[in-house]
């Protein structure tokens, strides 16, 4: 990662470029600062706003001078260092002998030091009285200080004001070379202070062979003299300085080059090249947003400093576009930036917390808080107004007022994208929070970097299977010819787990979002991206372990071969026909070992045996309901027929549908013989259907409403 920027200049040189093009600017400004000797006193104004680079232009005129043949003497006073506003011009003096006197310790220097140390003593009885030359802030202090006109003349002497200046203008003279003054940054003064500046500039320092560069931001320094009583500002300003020099504007090319810079600056790795369309998003926002937002290197720097720190933190967890977006954000707009901090669900229409529970749908929150994000929208100029309202909703698409839909992608978090909850999280708390994992470990985990089996142990003790079930979808991509072995280490890890059983027993209706339901979309989604698909399904469907995946996935697969659109078959009908043999003798070994008998998903294995071969099914019952208790086995293998959103997984058993399979007489025979009563309540649901063909619910036993 690069430097942070701590607001300084740049220096000019090869190891700090000038990159707006202001050398040649620069060295005309040089040109003018340098007097002769004994011409009069020049006072030359670097007008900008705030940011836009003065010190840099002025550390540039510094290094031009430096290489003329007659160098001069450059002395820089900077005010801020002045204790109060009523010394500040006697610290000026003395903060000039002292330079003076480094720059040149020749005796003529020397001389000057003094004149000047001694002139600067006339100051320090001053109490200044606004709106009035210094020299008649003296004499009004002396008026003040002293009883009888006797002696206000005797005092007065022994001030000899306008004698002590010429023994100072006498003994520069005699340097003979010229003098240049610099006085930055005195638009960051208070008031008070930017105004006795302009007064010491006016009337106490006006030395032959001197000129001073002073830099200010106009509209600034105009509003100083308004507060100071100072009738016609722009005129008292034409009066004190002889020639003011606005800063070149900075070129959109300009700007641009800055901001490649600190791109390139920002890492050495692509920051674009894990999130669908990232590249594509950024180049949209710099071009229709930064560019018109951040309007000067200050501003530049500020929004990459910020960016900088949140990227050391958070890369690769939130795509990068993103996170320059809400950068520029802070930048322009820190009110706006703190608001999505704390007010979340404003812009996405959640909360981040785990509390977070909104009612209403996400779209009608978010409008609930229009009145809020206007309210500190309304400060800013309607040009920049508008552009703020276009980059929040091209980061956060529910407030709708922004136009990056030909740049749109198919899920927004598996883009990176600070409008899924999980992202925007990362990006203001820094970090990945429980439960969340990072991509970096998803990518990790694919490719085999960590130990899968521990890192899996790690998911469940967080509690974070669901998220990562949901970001191996999103990278499903990624797993390649690691995808069987991926996949084998998420079975055994989950399909026995307490979780997902306790998922597949609470499961409300096809909506809600178990572990095994996500297992097959994730399963689904790595063989759709898969190069070898026949050989990947085959592992599955050859593999005990997986068996009730297999079961869905060859589902899945009779659905595309014997539907209409064949475009989106993952393998031909004849290997399907040869899965299916392989798959009815894992089927029947699964169901003997009874190896999903307590996570109730022996049914999918039971229905697709049934589907693929109805005369192996019906050997394999029949086998079945020949053993003791065959009928309650037969009842474990076959109870579980759907589930609904009244209450949960439920079993009917429709005669019709079983008879080709099931000798339905001898089953029925055999289940008046079972106690039901004394049964677990699933098999009793189970048993009671096989009687009477009803609805029953596997968690409780009640008799559920056909449909």
């Amino acid at each position: 990662m690069g430097k942070y920027h701590n607001d300084q200049p740049i220096q000019g040189g090869p190891n700090d470029p000038d990159l707006l093009n202001r050398l040649d600017f620069a060295n005309q400004l040089a040109n003018v600062l340098l007097l002769n000797h004994d011409d009069d006193c020049l006072t030359v104004s670097l007008e900008g706003e705030w940011g836009y680079g003065k010190t840099s232009v002025i550390n540039l005129v510094k290094g031009a001078l430096n290489e003329k043949e007659s160098v001069p003497i450059i002395i820089e006073y900077n005010p801020w260092l002045a204790g109060k506003p009523e010394s500040l011009i006697q610290d000026f003096l003395l903060q000039f002998s002292s330079q003076l006197n480094i720059q040149d310790n020749s005796d003529a220097a020397l001389k000057a030091a003094k004149e000047l140390i001694a002139y600067s003593s006339l100051f320090s009885v001053a109490k200044l009285v606004p709106g009035a030359e210094p020299w008649a802030s003296i004499v009004e202090k002396v008026f003040s200080g002293v009883g009888n006109s006797t002696k206000k003349i005797a005092e007065l002497k022994k001030l000899d004001l306008l004698g002590k200046k010429k023994k100072v203008v006498s003994a520069i003279d005699k340097i003979k070379t010229p003098i240049i003054v610099v006085i930055d940054d005195i638009d960051r003064l208070t008031p008070s202070e930017t105004f006795q500046v302009l007064r010491l500039v006016k009337a106490v320092a006006d030395f032959s062979g001197t000129s001073f560069l002073l830099a200010f931001d106009s509209k600034y320094l105009i509003s100083v003299l308004d507060k100071n009583d100072i009738v016609n500002a722009s005129e008292y300003i034409n009066k004190v300085i002889q020639l003011r020099v606005p800063l070149p504007v900075i070129s959109e090319r300009g700007m641009n080059e800055l901001a490649n810079v600190e791109l390139e600056n920002l890492s050495d790795r692509n920051l674009t090249d894990r999130f669908e369309s990232d590249q594509e998003r950024l180049s949209w926002i710099y071009y229709n947003y930064f560019k018109h937002l951040i309007k000067n290197p200050r501003e530049l720097k500020r929004s990459f400093n910020h960016l900088r720190f949140v990227l050391e933190q958070v890369e690769g967890q939130v795509c990068f576009s993103d996170l320059f977006s809400l950068s520029i954000i802070a930048t322009k707009a820190n009110s706006v930036y703190e608001h999505i901090k704390n007010s979340p669900e404003a812009y996405i229409g959640k909360r981040l917390s785990n509390d977070g529970l909104m009612m209403d749908k996400p779209e009608k929150v978010v409008e609930s808080f229009k009145d809020e994000r206007d309210s500190l929208l309304k400060v800013f100029s309607e040009g920049d107004r508008k552009l703020l309202e276009g980059l929040l909703g091209d980061t956060f698409p529910l407030l709708d007022s922004g136009g990056y839909s030909q740049y749109g992608v198919s899920h927004t978090d598996s883009a990176g994208r600070v409008s899924a909850p999980q992202r925007l999280h990362v990006a203001f708390h820094y970090k990945t929070p429980i439960g969340y994992l990072s991509d970096q470990e998803i990518l990790d985990f694919i490719s085999g970097e960590i130990n899968r089996a521990d890192f899996l142990e790690k998911v469940s003790t967080e509690d974070a299977e669901d998220r990562f079930l949901e970001m191996m979808t999103n990278y499903a991509r990624e797993c390649g010819d690691n995808s069987s072995d991926i996949l084998a280490s998420i079975y055994d890890a989950f399909l026995n787990s307490d979780k997902l059983i306790s998922s597949l027993e609470s499961n409300y209706g096809f909506m809600s979002k178990d572990l095994y339901r996500q297992m097959n979309w994730l399963t689904n989604k790595v063989i759709s991206e898969s190069g070898n698909k026949y050989t990947l399904i085959k592992y599955l469907v050859d593999r005990e372990k997986s068996a009730p995946i297999a079961a869905d996935v060859l589902y899945k697969i009779r659905v595309q071969v014997h539907g209409k659109n064949h475009d989106e078959e993952w393998i031909t009908e004849q290997q399907l026909e040869e899965l299916e043999g392989d798959y009815q003798e894992m089927a029947m070994k699964a169901l003997t070992n009874m190896a999903f008998i307590n996570n109730h998903l022996e049914s999918h294995i039971f229905y697709e045996l049934k589907r693929s071969s109805k005369v192996k099914t019906s050997v394999f019952i029949s086998e079945i309901l020949s053993n003791d208790n065959g009928a309650i086995r037969v009842a474990e293998i076959i109870g579980n027929s759907g589930c609904d959103s009244t209450n949960g997984p439920y079993v009917q058993i429709n005669e019709k549908s079983f008879r080709d399979v099931i000798d339905f007489e001898a089953l029925r025979d055999q289940v008046k013989e079972v106690d039901i009563e004394n049964q677990p309540i699933h098999i009793q649901a189970t048993l009671k259907s096989i009687l009477d063909g009803k609805k029953y619910y596997l968690r409780d036993g009640e008799l559920g409403e056909l449909w």
